[in-house]
């Protein structure tokens, strides 16, 4: 089935009800959450090597709920990048240390988890 999600669909799964990163995500203007939800469908797309689908009733997966956890994490890390480039201060509301976990990871975490795709970690030493 084609993918037919919106800016609007990725609007409510973030509502305050749903999301517990509902005020991270509307700390992001429409500009960057639209500009992210483009980015966020060419990444996973790539990833995966296939174009995401709606879910259908019997479907476990859900590509939609991917995809707007990686708009999240994309705006979240760019945000943390421009701040570091132009030496201005970063005030997050999650926790640094929680965050940094996650440092060098293209896929967000939850995103992966939605589309059954294990996390593998390298450990070299």
């Amino acid at each position: 089935m084609a993918y037919t999600k919106t800016i609007t669909d990725a609007n409510t799964y973030f509502e305050a009800d749903n999301h517990t990163s509902s005020f991270d995500w509307l700390q992001f203007t429409l500009e960057e959450r639209t500009g992210g939800f483009a980015q966020a469908l060419r990444e996973l797309e790539v990833m995966l090597r296939r174009e995401l689908s709606d879910p259908s009733g019997t479907s476990r997966y859900r590509d939609d709920y991917a995809h707007f956890e990686q708009i999240l994490f994309i705006l979240e890390n760019n945000v943390r990048q421009r701040a570091s480039e132009t030496d201005a201060e970063l005030v997050e509301t999650a926790d640094t240390e929680q965050r940094d976990k996650y440092y060098g990871v293209t896929i967000a975490p939850m995103a992966m988890r939605y589309m059954a795709i294990p996390r593998v970690r390298i450990v070299r030493g």
